[in-house]
């Protein structure tokens, strides 16, 4: 129970962060649950899609082709199927809904929905894994999910004005969950440097993009809810 509590703690601290970045006009609270319960509940549709995937012999040819499993298991089975269906419930949850008013919405509801989804999968883990599990995931995996999710928001953001931008928010966030996942399954200590690296980098990428989200929802006029 109190590895529960504590693997919960995180995307809690995480979620009340980028909440607030938008101090002027947040979004309802009710509508950022929504898609935060919606994120939560597609762990174990996304399991079990991942397990037949693994079980099935989809990826066979690319194996023959000496191409590594961590990267196969990376980019085409979690990377690819976590986020789709994120980016999925994202889209049709707030995009299609026009819940999205300025870039700051976006991102806050594809961060909330994977920090739901953070959330479930860091409970799995945490209470099989014990406290190293709890303390490694906190600063890894759940930021890392949320980074993520701060990148498809940004693309989901501008699909008005760039239609390319809808299957960018699908193919980026796969892309870079699919680059976590490479350097976290290898087991060795260089790959451990590479992906301590790479998280900053994300970190700062992510920074960046919403700072540059808030600037345009301060000029937004007060929206009753």
């Amino acid at each position: 129970m109190i590895y529960a509590l504590f693997a919960v703690l995180p995307a809690c601290l995480l979620m009340i962060w980028l909440y607030t970045r938008d101090r002027l006009h947040p979004e309802p609270k009710r509508r950022v649950l929504s898609l935060y319960v919606r994120g939560a509940a597609i762990v174990f549709p996304a399991g079990l899609i991942e397990r037949i995937m693994l079980d099935s012999n989809t990826w066979t040819w690319l194996t023959e082709l000496n191409v590594p499993v961590v990267l196969v298991t990376g980019f085409f089975v979690a990377g690819m199927v976590e986020e789709f269906l994120k980016a999925s419930i994202v889209e049709r949850g707030a995009l299609r809904r026009g819940w999205v008013h300025t870039p700051i919405d976006a991102i806050v509801y594809a961060g909330a929905t994977a920090l739901g989804f953070a959330t479930v999968e860091n409970i799995l883990y945490c209470t099989h894994g014990g406290v190293a599990t709890v303390v490694l995931r906190a600063v890894t995996a759940v930021p890392a999910h949320l980074m993520f999710g701060i990148w498809m928001g940004s693309y989901f953001a501008r699909v008005n004005e760039d239609p390319s931008a809808r299957w960018k928010a699908y193919i980026v966030p796969a892309l870079a969950h699919g680059t976590y996942d490479t350097f976290a399954l290898s087991t060795n200590w260089l790959a451990d440097l590479i992906l301590f690296g790479y998280l900053l980098f994300l970190l700062e990428g992510s920074l960046r993009r919403v700072d540059r989200a808030i600037r345009p929802s301060r000029r937004r006029p007060q929206r009753v809810s």
